[in-house]
């Protein structure tokens, strides 16, 4: 199955957007393992994991990347004329960055991460972002501040490698579903 990888803050939409569409809970491991053509990719987020090991949140930023990597593999095994349009591996890069100590650290990871049909990035201002987070009482908007480098690498990057959709999400949703409709539309032809 090919995919679009949608990226961006706790709290910018991501959900809203996609779990319509695609749930979170969608696609199962199939129990298969990672594809040897991602070693590279493996990696570097062996390294990165590596250089976030001493931060608090390390376990679930270990326990993400597995379970990224593992459903990410298995959209990739899947035969579905579909488009799989949710979070995936440019995710996981945020997720690194605003852990790293040097967020630039992060380039490489967007450089090498697999990438099928192209990528969303997904905007709005911190002040809104993190306003977001805390009336969806499961705040992190901490985090929107330190993943806006991260965020900014991720989009310069995956910009050069594959077509490329930015939603400013103080739009409305439906224009938002709209465009990102025809965005995969376009691409899946």
């Amino acid at each position: 199955m090919r995919w679009v990888d949608v990226f961006g803050p706790p709290g910018v939409g991501k959900s809203t957007l996609c779990d319509a569409e695609w749930p979170p809970d969608a696609i199962k491991w199939d129990g298969q393992g990672l594809p040897t053509e991602w070693a590279g990719i493996m990696a570097i987020a062996d390294g990165l994991l590596e250089k976030v090991s001493g931060h608090a949140s390390y376990s679930a930023c270990a326990s993400m990347t597995l379970r990224s990597f593992r459903k990410m593999a298995t959209v990739s095994r899947m035969s579905d004329d579909r488009v799989y349009v949710q979070t995936g591996f440019a995710q996981r890069g945020l997720g690194f960055g605003w852990r790293l100590n040097k967020p630039d650290d992060v380039a490489a990871y967007f450089e090498a991460m697999p990438v099928s049909l192209g990528v969303v990035a997904l905007v709005a201002d911190t002040e809104t972002i993190q306003r977001r987070n805390v009336a969806r009482g499961k705040d992190r908007s901490f985090m929107v501040p330190m993943i806006q480098r991260p965020m900014e690498i991720g989009r310069r990057i995956l910009k050069e490698r594959r077509p490329f959709l930015e939603l400013d999400m103080l739009q409305p949703i439906e224009v938002n579903r709209a465009k990102l409709a025809g965005f995969v539309k376009e691409l899946a032809c």
